[in-house]
Formats: structure tokens, C-alpha cells, sequence
């Protein structure tokens, strides 16, 4: 199997309509099998490498470590390579979609959290963890969307590792949320181009002059997605309360 074909067939699988649990069995079956195969890797890097048009493509995501390998024109599905570098590790994380993540070269080390409170306190979340296991080579894990798919991966060897991550249609788009258990709190982050826009939003909150304010009123006015709809939101009613909103971001390694 090379890359081309895995897509094909896993566009099939989802065109069937089957339920999440059947496209998860059935998709880790499909994954595990390409896991097995280097010659469909080795040529899309070297495609990537050799082809700077091709390379610049790359969209700038949350993740630094992510190459995209595929995105279905449709949006049914996206796969991921991620390079982890030895001792790297993520922040715990959720996902906006369900995932099929497989250890494809050398051993990565992940670990899940269940939450424990009910989410409606701003910033404010409880974590244990549910479980910690070691991922070989083919070895296969599998995410659900939001609070079901908090988890963290962490490369443990001394040598590189890669993940080669397939990711569903997106239920929540826009943003994914960092979790800081020490501090049992929870952070929403952006993607680079979004972030500029937060960025902007969230200084106009802490400047306390009426143009900010007119700014503020002005931008609410237009069309924007719901997640930047609820940083315009927040930003006015912290120039309107006199009280600064954040502005600070987690770095995402």
C-alpha cells in the first residue's frame, strides 16, 4: 500500500456512513497496514525537500513539528506526520475532530486524561490521568473529539521519532485547548494566523481609550467566526468592566 491508495480507501471507509466506532476499528486497520510500508514516506519527503514550491505549501499550524501529508478536498479527512525530536514533548491537549494516531519510526510514549469538572467555569479544569502506555512501531491509539481526547505525547529515545496521525471532520473549529493540570487550568490556542487576530482584539481590551472601545464596537459589527466573535466579546466587556483581558499564549512545545 502507498500513500495514494491508503487515501482512496479510507475516503471509501467514511463514504460508507458507518458509525465512529466501526471508522475507528476499520481505520487503525488501514493505518497499521501503511505504518508497515517506508518507500511511500521516504518519496514524500524527498518531494517536500526537492520541490520548495511544494514545501511552502505548508500551512502554518498550533503544531511547529507538523507536515501535512494529505487534506481530502471534501474535508472528510486530513493525515499528519509529526517529527518529534528526542525528549520533545507536547502540551496536553484536546482535538476538534477524532484521530487514529500510529508510531510509525522509533517508540513515542503517550498519556490520556479524563476531566473531572463540567467545564463551565472559565479557564478553570480538572484532569487525572486515565492512562500512560508506550506506542512501538505500528502500534496504533485513537482520540475522540473535545473533552473525550485530552492526551499528551511525549518522545522518550534519544533519537527522532514520527507519528502519522489521521484526523476526521472537524467538530469544533478554529482553536484547541492546552491544559495545565499543576494549575488546573485550561487555555484556548490559536494557529499563527488566527493568533494575530486574538492578539489584536485581546491588547484592544487592556487600552483604556475611547477609539479602543470604538474599534472594539466596530469589529463586533461584522461576520467572524464564533470563536472570534467570543474574543471580541470578552475584550469589550473588559474595557467596559476597566479590567485587562489576557494576552498571553503557551508556547506549543
Amino acid at each position: 500500500m502507498n500513500l495514494t491508495e491508503f487515501n482512496s480507501l479510507f475516503h471509501s471507509l467514511l463514504e460508507a456512513e458507518h458509525d465512529t466506532p466501526t471508522i475507528l476499528r476499520e481505520g487503525r486497520l488501514l493505518l497499521t497496514e501503511l505504518l508497515g510500508r517506508r518507500e511511500w514516506f521516504a518519496e514524500h519527503i524527498n518531494r517536500l525537500l526537492t520541490d520548495r514550491a511544494l514545501l511552502a505549501e505548508q500551512k502554518p499550524s498550533l503544531w511547529p513539528n507538523e507536515i501535512t501529508l494529505h487534506r481530502h478536498p471534501d474535508g472528510s479527512f486530513q493525515m499528519l506526520a509529526y517529527i518529534w525530536e528526542p525528549g520533545s514533548m507536547d502540551t496536553i491537549h484536546d482535538h476538534g475532530a477524532w484521530g487514529i494516531i500510529g508510531a510509525y519510526l522509533n517508540k513515542i510514549r503517550e498519556r490520556k486524561y479524563r476531566r473531572l469538572d463540567d467545564g463551565t467555569v472559565e479557564g478553570y479544569a480538572e484532569l487525572e490521568e486515565s492512562a500512560d502506555r508506550i506506542l512501538m512501531p505500528r502500534e496504533i491509539s485513537v482520540v475522540r473529539p473535545l473533552d473525550d481526547g485530552i492526551h499528551q505525547m511525549e518522545n522518550i529515545t534519544d533519537t527522532v521519532a514520527v507519528t502519522i496521525n489521521v484526523y476526521g471532520r472537524t467538530v469544533r473549529k478554529g482553536y484547541s485547548q492546552y491544559f495545565y493540570p499543576e494549575k488546573k487550568a485550561v487555555q484556548r490556542v490559536y494557529p499563527p494566523r488566527t493568533y494575530k487576530e486574538v492578539l489584536l482584539l485581546r491588547s484592544l481590551g487592556t487600552i483604556r481609550e475611547p477609539w479602543a472601545e470604538e474599534i472594539l464596537a466596530n469589529a463586533s459589527r461584522n461576520s467572524m467566526p464564533d470563536y472570534i466573535r467570543r474574543e471580541c466579546d470578552l475584550a469589550l466587556s473588559a474595557v467596559n468592566n476597566g479590567r485587562e483581558a489576557p494576552i498571553r499564549q503557551e508556547p506549543p512545545l
